[in-house]
């Protein structure tokens, strides 16, 4: 296969895994990669077969062992071992017979009283059961052979199939299938497949496996954001269900211009700039977390809401836009200079009005200390007492 249509099918794998991630179906990811490889090797297959027959039988001679077709680099078509394993079968069930009449012979014996025989008794039984053991192992060797003729009757070219198909080719179970194909990647007639984790799909191929993975993780992370969100927004809510509707309002608008600071920080570039703006969504956001918190503030932020925060908004939009111009002249220059020494100066104001939120607990907690102070000094508990 040409560099060109392996390029193709990474294109087409890297579309199909975004789907699935954008729709959340990963199920059917596998026999999706699968589809897209196969249609490809057909395509190839049928190009390369009207070549095949205008090569001369030196050329066919000379290349046979150089080029393999597109399965025999995922799986062996003929693996060894078959011969063998019939002659350990045959052999080995002729010797446990021959073995195991006379471990027969010599127990009737010993049974009857001849006590000498117990000897060639004991001889024989360990002949029965080491002759047993090869005619077991050739048995066992020639049903896996013969389970995986089927299983490549299932796979033909696909690159993942389900290994329920696989199962009912056989009529094994989902276990012991499974418990089949690991056994035969690890003695390598499947040359680069692997079991996914759930054990749905043999995946044939490890460009195809990785894709999975890399599915799987981009899948998971993404579930994980979204876990995170959901406990975030339940958390929230559950700050919010004491809040007056007033409160709530006050809230709601707030995150509405958190929201669009976020925004206008992902569209604009310039580290610098932005940073300015990851530190005026942190400061906004802090002040609307102490409102949640401490809703008797609410009307401390009257200002804010009706002056500072549509004039950040409207700042942020103005410098996008001036941003976004091919040919940025003085004027522009100058007004987006003016424009960042201004998010400074607001930076500088959210963390005062900040600060001023806590000024009423601030003075409350110094009040106790204070009264703190004066109960231990009258109880004679300060180290000052103690000196005297």
């Amino acid at each position: 296969m040409s560099e060109n249509n392996w390029d193709n099918i990474g294109r087409q794998i890297k579309d199909t895994v975004d789907d699935a991630i954008y729709y959340g179906d990963f199920t059917n990811l596998s026999r999706s990669i699968g589809n897209i490889i196969n249609d490809t090797i057909d395509t190839v297959k049928g190009t390369a077969g009207g070549k095949r027959q205008q090569r001369s039988a030196e050329q066919t001679a000379g290349s046979a062992g150089a080029s393999r077709p597109a399965s025999a680099a995922l799986y062996e078509t003929r693996p060894g071992g078959r011969i063998v394993s019939i002659l350990m079968c045959v052999f080995g069930s002729i010797l446990t017979v021959v073995f195991g009449i006379c471990f027969i012979i010599f127990l009737i014996v010993v049974l009857a009283g001849g006590v000498p025989a117990l000897a060639g008794m004991i001889f024989f039984a360990v002949l029965t059961v080491l002759a047993l053991v090869p005619a077991v192992r050739g048995r066992v060797r020639l049903g896996l052979l013969r389970r995986y003729r089927r299983y490549l009757r299932v796979v033909q070219h696909s690159l993942n199939v389900p290994i329920r198909e696989l199962a009912d080719s056989t009529g094994k179970s989902l276990e012991y299938t499974t418990r089949d194909l690991l056994k035969m990647i690890e003695i390598h007639w499947f040359l680069q497949a692997h079991v996914d984790e759930e054990q749905h799909y043999l995946i044939l191929s490890d460009e195809a496996y990785q894709s999975y993975l890399s599915a799987k993780g981009d899948y998971t992370a993404r579930e994980r954001q979204a876990a995170e969100a959901r406990r975030q927004a339940d958390e929230t809510k559950r700050k919010d269900d004491g809040l007056s509707p007033e409160c709530r309002r006050l809230i709601e608008k707030g995150e509405e211009y958190i929201r669009h600071i976020r925004a206008c920080n992902e569209r604009i570039p310039g580290a610098e700039f932005s940073a300015k703006l990851d530190q005026m969504e942190h400061i906004v956001a802090r002040i609307f977390d102490v409102v949640r918190a401490h809703p008797e503030v609410a009307p401390d932020l009257d200002k804010l809401m009706s002056y500072y925060l549509p004039t950040t908004k409207k700042l942020l939009d103005t410098y996008q836009e001036m941003d976004c111009q091919p040919v940025a002249g003085e004027n522009i220059s100058s007004a987006r200079h003016e424009i960042e020494e201004a998010v400074d100066t607001l930076n500088v104001a959210f963390e005062k009005l900040l600060d001023s939120l806590f000024e009423d607990k601030a003075w409350d907690i110094s009040s106790d200390i204070s009264v703190l102070h004066t109960v231990l000094a009258q109880d004679g508990l300060k180290e000052d007492a103690f000196k005297k």
